[in-house]
This record gives C-alpha cells, structure tokens and sequence, in this order.
C-alpha cells in the first residue's frame, strides 16, 4: 500500500534561514502540496551552544513570508509532536531502551580511556576499531543489573546500537544505489550517559514516529542516511525515501553559510524581493519545468514540481537572475497590490503621495523596477517638486522655442482624457500644431514636469503625476519660459 506523502523541514533555531536551507523548506512543502500530503516543521534544538534567542521565530517569520504553510509544527500542533526535539528526550530515552530490550542495542559501561585504547588495538590488530568488546555481549541480566548500581558504583551508560558486519545499502533517489559496511560504522551510540539523544537516533525516531515518506534534505547529511537505515532496521520498519539535493553555492562557488555572512531570506524581504520570485528562483535551483519555462505561479510550481526533474550539480546564486524573476513577478501583480506593498517601503511615504498617485504610479512605472525597494528612487524622480531654478532649467526654458512647445502642449492637454494613449496622441498633435520636435520639444516638457532632460516616457510620467499636478507644473514652467525670453529680448 502506497504511504502517504509526509515531508519535513527540520532546522536548528540558529537564526533565519540562508538561501539553501529555504530551498529545502521550499522543495519539501511543493512536493507536499503536489501530493496532498503533509508539510511538518520540527526544530532540532538539542545543540544548546548552537541554539541563539529568537532564531525560532526567525525561522517561522521566513517560512511565513515565503508562504510555506505547516500541517504540523511547533506553532500549530499536530498528532505526532511534541516538534522540538528538546522537548522528546522521554520518547528517545523509551525507544532506546525498546531497542535494548529486542536485542538491538546494548548497555555500555566503557569509559573514554577504556574506547580509546580499543579503538587503537583493533587498529593494530587490522579489524574495524568501532565495536565495543567488552560490553556489547555481556548477558542481558547482569548489564541490567550493572546499570541500576551504576550511580552508586561510579560508572556511567550509554546505550549504543548493535552494528554488525555486512553491507548497510540503501537507495537516493538523485543517487541511485548506496552502500558502506558496518564495520565502518561500528556500534552507534544512541543516548548518551547524561541522557541525550545522539543526532542521528533522534532524527530517525523522528521520522520514524512522525511517519515521514520522504526524506529531501541536503547532500551534505548523505553520510547520516546509512546509520539512520539501520535504526529503521532495528525498528522493523522500512526508511523513508530519501533524496539528498545538491548545495547552493554562494555567488563565484564559495560556501552559502550564515556564518560567512550568507543574506537570510527575511534579508531578501527586506530588500524588497517579492516571496513569489524567491519561491520561484530557488525552486529552479534544484528542479527544472518540463515545458522549459522559468517564470512560474506558485500554483504552477505546485502542480509541476517533479522529484525526477531534480538535478544532480551544485548551483550558484545569480543575482541578476534573481532579481530578473523579481521584475517578472511584479509586474504580475495589480497596480493596486503593488502601490500597496510601495506604500510600506521606506522612503515612499515622505512623498506624501496619495492612494491614487501611487497607483497610477504603478500602472507605468512597475516596468522600470524590479523589486520593491527601486520604487522610492523612481517616485522621487517623478513626484518630488521640480527645482526649476538652476542653470540647466534656465537654459532648456529660455531657450527659443520653449513658451511655444509648453504653450501648445498645455492647450492640448486641457480637454483631454487622462489615460497614456490619449496623452500621447494629444502630444503628437501638439507637436504637429506648433512645429517644434525633438529635443526642442521634449527639453522643456520634461523640465517642467520633473527637473531634468532625461527619465522616463513623457507621457507616462505626465499620466503618474495626475491632471492637476501637471498642469500647475506646466503653468509654473510656461511663466518662467516667458520671464527667460523677457529677459533675453
């Protein structure tokens, strides 16, 4: 019988989520979704020293932003908890000793002196150097009866499982067929003497109790996975398939790591990248579409999602590439989203725009942006007061055919509908009417409206400045047009 998908994002609450992990976050809950299965957020916090304060919450903060939403977790329940491994010490210690109990795993009394000089004869003498020989075979029994006089007799237990000789093979779904003897391993410690669970006893319990399908998670945890398909043996259970995805290189090929400096997706947010075009962009950095398309709806990338489509080699982040995705998804959106999003950035508000300026705004100028922090330098160009008194204005509105072009193109403008292509049929006409083209035309125009000679279309930004605005800058422009010639008669 076929199970049913259950994948997982498992972090440690180190802070806000790199590039790389997001995209195992991204991959396990598109896959998840594709299926009808589950998405199940779990935080692996038993590194304390690695733990830092609020990095759960960064970690929800960035799966929130992204839209990654939880069938089970730490914030939203679920039958399998509880979802921090801090909080399952109980169930790891039970699983340990059902191991014991079955024979799978042992009690060892062996100090660190004591492993270390086995380790070195077993060296010496050619054998694999990981077993424990003096407890692995004591009888059931006296182990028992050694471990309840052990505090009082000074000894400490750990409870190792039993690794035979032989192959450990197990199949990756990018790797194929994988195999490493036991004698490679040796006996694996579970719990240690003070009662924590090792790392990987705790993730298969894990997943084995939170009946997880499919493991896709880095290629750098290949090395955990044949350990953790001999847990899944002694629990008499089949492993989960498990799908190690290439890293996510930093740009020019170095380590993406938050210790190196590595942006956090809540930083990309904060740079004003849409959480679409991150979905999309790291989504394409381990998978590509059948149909050879890049842009894609979160909906898109949800039904198309194809764990045989998954590629094979380390990937670089393109930040060109990723900001042309951001461009794509923003102009995707409504005028009345994006002038919304436009509204909260920094810098846009003390424009003292208005919701209608800021839409219309949107309308022309979501072409010259791609993600939302472009827009405050955009605006500003076109929406703050043009400074009409400095040499290069004085020399484009006294010029001779300046009071003309303005003239005639403010008359144009005076009946006219407010809409792009009207405006831009209204400025031909005006041009034909007064006979003034080119730079004799569009210098002062631009002028009046915004201050410069150059920017973006005309009419575009006459359509993003409103009627009344352009007209009282036209005005404004014509008087001193006609001052300059005044002056210069």
């Amino acid at each position: 019988m076929t199970r049913k998908v259950r994948t997982r994002f498992a972090p440690s609450p180190t802070g806000q989520p790199h590039l790389g992990n997001a995209r195992t976050a991204i991959l396990n809950w598109l896959y998840a979704r594709n299926q009808g299965g589950a998405f199940v957020l779990r935080f692996e916090d038993t590194d304390t020293a690695r733990n830092v304060e609020g990095g759960e919450q960064a970690i929800l903060d960035a799966l929130d932003w992204l839209g990654l939403d939880r069938d089970e977790g730490p914030d939203v329940g679920g039958d399998h908890g509880p979802y921090r491994q801090s909080e399952r010490g109980e169930l790891y210690l039970a699983r340990a000793r059902g191991l014991v109990a079955d024979g799978h795993a042992f009690r060892c009394f062996c100090t660190p002196e004591e492993m270390e000089a086995d380790r070195v004869a077993a060296i010496a003498a050619g054998e694999p150097p990981g077993r424990d020989r003096r407890c692995r075979d004591l009888d059931p029994i006296v182990s028992a009866g050694r471990e309840a006089e052990a505090p009082s007799a000074g000894e400490e237990v750990t409870l190792r499982l039993r690794v035979d000789s032989g192959p450990v093979a197990f199949e990756d779904r990018l790797k194929g067929a994988l195999s490493i003897d036991g004698d490679d391993l040796g006996d694996m410690v579970l719990v240690r003497p003070d009662g924590r669970p090792t790392y990987n006893f705790a993730v298969a319990v894990d997943d084995f109790e939170m009946q997880i399908s499919h493991v896709i998670r880095g290629i750098g945890h290949l090395s955990n996975t044949p350990k953790q398909v001999l847990l899944y043996r002694a629990f008499g259970a089949p492993p989960p398939e498990f799908i190690h995805i290439p890293s996510v290189l930093a740009e020019g090929g170095g380590k993406l790591a938050k210790r190196a400096g590595a942006p956090g997706v809540l930083d990309y947010r904060d740079e004003g990248f849409t959480p679409d075009a991150i979905l999309n962009y790291l989504s394409l950095l381990a998978w590509s579409s059948a149909t050879g398309e890049e842009v894609l709806t979160r909906r898109e990338l949800i039904e198309q999602i194809d764990l045989d489509r998954l590629g094979a080699t380390d990937a670089e982040v393109d930040p060109e590439k990723l900001r042309w995705l951001s461009g794509q998804h923003l102009r995707r959106q409504s005028a009345v989203s994006i002038a919304a999003a436009w509204a909260g950035v920094s810098g846009v508000a003390e424009l003292g725009l208005s919701d209608e300026d800021l839409v219309r705004a949107a309308e022309v100028f979501v072409q010259r942006t791609s993600v939302l922090t472009d827009a405050p330098e955009e605006l500003a160009a076109v929406f703050a007061d043009p400074d009409l008194r400095t040499e290069a204005a004085r020399e484009v509105l006294a010029s001779p055919d300046a009071s003309l072009a303005l003239e005639t193109l403010a008359g144009a403008w005076e009946e006219t509908d407010w809409d792009v292509g009207t405006l831009k049929a209204s400025m031909r006409n005006a041009m034909q009417a007064s006979g003034v083209t080119g730079k004799s035309f569009f210098q002062p125009t631009r002028m009046s409206l915004m201050g410069a000679t150059h920017g973006p279309d005309l009419t575009d930004v006459a359509y993003a400045l409103g009627e009344a605005r352009t007209r009282r800058r036209l005005a404004r422009a014509l008087e001193l047009a006609h001052d300059h010639r005044r002056e210069t008669e």
